[in-house]
């Protein structure tokens, strides 16, 4: 969508009914469409001479030449306003990829029995999938659009989505000639994760749907509604981790199907790796069903959206787990052969499904067994967490030898003394030791140690001691009041918002969050915190460079690239959760004096190989 029509669309403040009138209208007249017995439609439209419909039906037949029924589908899901997307997870599903997944599901079931379907989208936005399914209906089967909207079902959380969907399918069936007064939609305003489907007597009569489609909502553990939170319990697997919006969305779709029934979605494709798919993942190999997974690895699927997602081909019936990786863009060219095939009694829940070939397989199970695992063998940290590091972490333009002088956002400098001080680092800008010293900064700590214990310092203690430091935090107390938005008491209104992290001392390998290699770096400094990014800790320097070698090669890289959280342009997550099971050889001291020796890349990788007997 271009800026021009975005922009003029934000002028009516996500005003519902107006946009609603404004897009419905626009589309008419761009259309020369005459709408003479509809009422919904006829209710909506505004004069043709309007100036606002003018205004727009100039920008998008200047910008896309004609106004397609796909574009109102978009233009539907993007006029939701940021914070509404925030908490709903709403986002624009392209035509092919909803088409693929139409086609998919319907593969399951004769055409000539379309009549006895029932087909569901439990969290339906705007009614995209609907179009798709109506235009594959339409195209394979004499019948009206009035008949087969009658075989469609669905619920969202938002009345405005449910009235955008009634308009999206009546325009679409008028259209196309089909103009009546009144469709009857099968369409409810509720929140899935409580919805009570029992209460619509055609889904007891039919014993479930035969087909439940579309896009779970994309919504963060941390931005799910209070609402929503209550309801998460009811759903056996919400049970591990902090689990996502969309993981309930598998079970209640399951739930809603009948025997033999198929789920088509596509969402976020980290539930067999990450934590909080666990219980998914066990609910899953409880039931055995057959499970189709078309992985998308990195690639971004959703304009202006940083999600990575694959589509899901559930059949209510038993049978195995099928996946392969493919680009969006090829997947008509995805055939049988291109699914590796795996029992569900071989897959690890716990850890995660590993969903390779076989040779790839064997790899990965042959570095876990070795040894011990780094997480068992190792102490990895996270880095503290102030929650106001603009505030904590001191952005110094100069110092001399009792201050420092910083300069905050606004440009206000404060002196502030470096006793209160410590050196940090962040390990997600590191890539070498050589950057180190330029990458430090330098950290206020309102902390003592008192009996071997750190402990934030009293407020008379801290005002009397350093003074210059206290007046500076005084300074930022209304922004340090507002973390965790304002509702957590701290010990001391100047303490970090968290605890962790602050007491380490050791050497350290320091590595990011995520990485397109692997970065680790050693840091000499036993009392050097960090933040933004994790840490090995260790008392024994030798050991620790050890490490460094065998994390750094390709044999620590190939595992993470095959059991990690992939992200775009080949950047891949390092979390505690990723790198804790990957097996540790047991060195002897020949073979430790042998590895700090090598220098150069190929020499470290191919020592590496050798030592897991591994060809990669």
């Amino acid at each position: 969508m271009t800026f021009k029509i975005s922009n003029f669309l934000r002028n009516f403040s996500y005003k519902t009914n107006e946009i609603n009138r404004l897009l419905v209208s626009t589309f008419i007249y761009s259309n020369n469409i005459e709408v003479r017995n509809n009422n919904l439609i006829k209710e909506l439209l505004l004069n043709g001479n309007d100036a606002d419909v003018c205004s727009l039906s100039k920008l998008v037949i200047d910008t896309y030449q004609e106004f397609s029924i796909e574009l109102l589908i978009e233009l539907f899901e993007f006029v939701i306003s940021p914070a509404e997307k925030e908490v709903n997870g709403a986002v624009y599903t392209p035509r092919y990829v909803r088409e693929f997944i139409v086609q998919g599901c319907f593969d399951n079931f004769p055409l000539d029995d379309w009549r006895n379907l029932r087909i569901a989208d439990i969290s339906c936005g705007c009614g995209g999938f609907f179009i798709s399914i109506a235009e594959y209906l339409k195209n394979k089967i004499d019948t009206t659009y009035y008949d087969i909207y009658n075989h469609l079902y669905g619920v969202d959380i938002e009345e405005y989505s449910i009235e955008r969907t009634k308009i999206l399918l009546t325009l679409y069936a008028i259209q196309n000639g089909e103009d009546i007064e009144d469709f009857t939609f099968n369409l409810f305003c509720g929140n899935s994760l409580n919805f009570d489907w029992t209460t619509i007597p055609v889904y007891n009569l039919n014993n479930g749907f035969d087909i439940v489609i579309g896009n779970p909502p994309y919504v963060g553990a941390s931005k799910i509604t209070d609402e929503s939170r209550q309801y998460l319990s009811r759903w056996s697997v919400t049970k591990t981790g902090k689990t996502d919006l969309y993981i309930p969305f598998f079970q209640i779709a399951l739930e809603c199907l009948k025997k033999g029934g198929v789920l088509g979605y596509i969402t976020v494709n980290n539930f067999y790796r990450s934590v909080n798919g666990r219980a998914f993942r066990s609910y899953m190999s409880a039931n055995e069903y057959s499970f189709k997974i078309i992985d998308f690895g990195s690639e971004q699927v959703f304009r202006g959206r940083s999600t990575y997602t694959c589509i899901c081909f559930i059949n209510k019936q038993k049978g195995n787990v099928s996946y392969c990786k493919a680009s969006s863009r090829y997947l008509n060219n995805i055939i049988n052969d291109s699914y590796c095939c795996l029992d569900y009694k071989k897959l690890d829940n716990e850890k995660g499904w590993l969903l390779q070939d076989d040779s790839i397989a064997l790899n990965i199970r042959k570095i876990e067994s070795t040894g011990k695992p780094l997480g068992k063998t190792f102490d990895i940290k996270n880095g503290f967490a102030t929650l106001k590091n603009d505030v904590f972490i001191l952005t110094a333009i100069n110092e001399d030898t009792e201050f420092y002088y910083s300069q905050n956002k606004l440009g206000e400098i404060f002196k502030i003394e470096k006793d209160i001080c410590r050196n940090v680092i962040k390990p997600n800008t590191l890539k070498s030791e050589k950057e180190i010293s330029n990458k430090i900064e330098r950290l206020l700590f309102p902390y003592s140690v008192l009996n071997g214990t750190i402990k934030v310092m009293e407020e008379d203690v801290l005002k009397k001691q350093y003074p210059y430091a206290y007046k500076y935090l005084l300074h930022h107390r209304s922004v340090l009041a507002q973390r965790d938005k304002g509702k957590r008491e701290y010990e001391q209104w100047f303490a970090f918002g968290r605890t962790q992290a602050i007491n380490i001392s050791g050497y350290k390998l320091l590595f990011p969050y995520i990485a397109e290699y692997p970065y680790f770096v050693i840091s000499e400094d036993k009392d050097l915190l960090f933040y933004n990014g994790y840490a090995i800790v260790c008392n024994d320097l030798q050991e620790l460079k050890v490490l460094q070698k065998i994390l750094r090669s390709e044999v620590f890289w190939y595992y993470i690239k095959h059991t990690s959280k992939p992200y775009g342009s080949n950047y891949f997550a390092l979390a505690k959760n990723y790198v804790k099971n990957f097996g540790l050889i047991e060195l002897s001291g020949e073979q430790e004096d042998k590895i700090l020796s090598l220098r150069s890349d190929v020499e470290i990788n191919n020592y590496v190989k050798e030592l897991y007997e591994l060809n990669l």
